[in-house]
């Protein structure tokens, strides 16, 4: 199956295809939390929701327009950002009380 490389199978580091939509979750988490920590309440919602927006319109244009698998591979990308940009605005409100 994988290559073995220093006792480490290559299927376990690349997570067999899923690494590519955890990394998209937790760059934008890690990028909305590092705003939130520099805007204002208002502002850090208000972001987050035009951002969430934007995902939405995505994922309804990847249903209606695009349709098959590649429709499908876009809509589970743009949900991994969803999921990032409320992880990343939730964390930073936490912290920044």
């Amino acid at each position: 199956m994988g290559q073995s490389k220093g006792g480490i199978k290559m299927d376990a580091l690349m997570l067999d295809g899923w690494t590519p939509l955890l990394l998209i979750g937790i760059i934008i988490a890690i990028i909305i939390f590092y705003i939130s920590r520099n805007i204002s309440r208002k502002a850090l919602f208000l972001t987050s929701i035009v951002l969430s927006l934007i995902c939405v319109g995505i994922i309804i244009y990847s249903i209606e327009v695009v349709g098959s698998w590649e429709g499908m591979g876009l809509g589970v990308f743009t949900f991994s950002g969803f999921l990032g940009i409320w992880i990343g605005t939730i964390m930073g409100l936490i912290i920044k009380k």
